[in-house]
């Protein structure tokens, strides 16, 4: 929602420089394409949504951060297998979510291969590819019976 208004103000504020008629027209029709668009659009898929288009789901601690590239120690694999540790790339340059500046941060991982040990992250739009390890994620992968009580 943030973004549509951002949007709109972006708009208006070009508008004052057109004609009356050309400014109200553009206003109405940026504003009747952004809130037309579908609710899902501003908030993160499920982690069930997520698992189902997601080859590789693990939980893991960030042990090194070295620019886009995490190396994270692999705790356990809820979809797909691999090793014990894997350097994970697609963050901090590319993503507004998905800053991650310092190790031992635990998440829930979102990855496809790249080759052997070195994989891309998978992104939810503009909701990132990782879920901060906490009781929502844990609860949310109970009810999925991931995880045991």
């Amino acid at each position: 929602m943030k973004l549509s208004v951002g949007i709109v103000l972006i708009l208006s504020t070009i508008a004052q420089k057109l004609s009356s008629k050309m400014a109200g027209f553009a206003i109405i029709f940026v504003s009747s394409l952004l809130f037309s668009l579908p609710v899902h659009a501003y908030k993160p898929a499920s982690i069930e949504t997520r698992i189902q288009k997601t080859p590789y789901v693990f939980d893991g601690t960030v042990t090194r951060v070295e620019r886009d590239k995490l190396t994270i120690r692999v705790k356990r694999y809820f979809k797909g297998k691999g090793s014990q540790n894997i350097v994970l790339s697609g963050f901090n340059q590319t993503s507004c979510q998905n800053i991650i500046q310092g190790t031992g941060g635990r998440y829930l991982f979102f990855a496809q291969p790249q080759d052997k040990n070195n994989w891309n992250a998978v992104y939810d739009g503009a909701f990132g590819s990782l879920r901060e390890w906490n009781k929502n994620t844990e609860a949310e992968l109970k009810k999925l019976g991931l995880i045991k009580s």
